[in-house]
């Protein structure tokens, strides 16, 4: 069970609440996720080239072109099984969430990064990260689990998913990758 605290911040003047248990805390200020659209590329270009954000999500090293982010992201806004959003805080974007099919595979994964740093450990992942959780299972009823993947070495990102009900699965064999899922209520 979960108990919820509320605290307010007098040095950032703004609310938030925490899960006691996991001493956690849950950004309370307007979150909107919105379609991604071609204006968006360029956060793109700087938040997956920003050092602190790879280490964390890609297990690779190197810089990406501003033509390899185009093609990417054009590829996602063609993608018929796939359906990206930018995560606004404060009207500004401060992240993306992609849900897809991936070729060849007959479940969805979820994939999310928040790309501005200081808005990282606030919680809005999580709200986020919920939003999207519950937007998928409306969309589609048929489906019972959503996957996602995460490196091992991303703490915080395996303990947001597990604030918001995704369970560990395994270790991908050969690789420094989590699978996780969270399953239909």
């Amino acid at each position: 069970m979960t108990v919820w605290c509320f605290f307010y911040s007098i040095a950032k003047s703004q609310p938030f609440l925490y899960d006691c248990r996991m001493n956690y805390p849950i950004y309370t200020r307007k979150i909107i996720l919105v379609k991604l659209k071609k204006k968006h590329f360029s956060l793109f270009y700087r938040w997956w080239n920003d050092p602190a954000i790879r280490r964390l999500t890609f297990d690779s090293k190197g810089k990406m072109t501003d033509k390899k982010v185009k093609e990417i992201l054009l590829r996602h806004l063609e993608n018929e099984n796939g359906f990206d959003f930018i995560i606004i805080a404060n009207k500004k974007p401060i992240g993306h969430v992609l849900v897809q099919k991936k070729k060849g595979k007959k479940h969805f994964e979820v994939y999310i990064a928040i790309g501005e740093k200081n808005y990282w450990g606030k919680g809005i992942g999580g709200v986020a990260m919920r939003r999207t959780v519950r937007w998928f299972f409306r969309k589609f009823k048929k489906e019972k689990v959503l996957w996602l993947e995460v490196l091992t070495n991303n703490k915080h990102a395996i303990k947001c998913y597990d604030f918001v009900g995704f369970r560990k699965v395994r270790i991908i064999p050969g690789s420094r990758t989590q699978l996780m899922k969270i399953t239909r209520a």
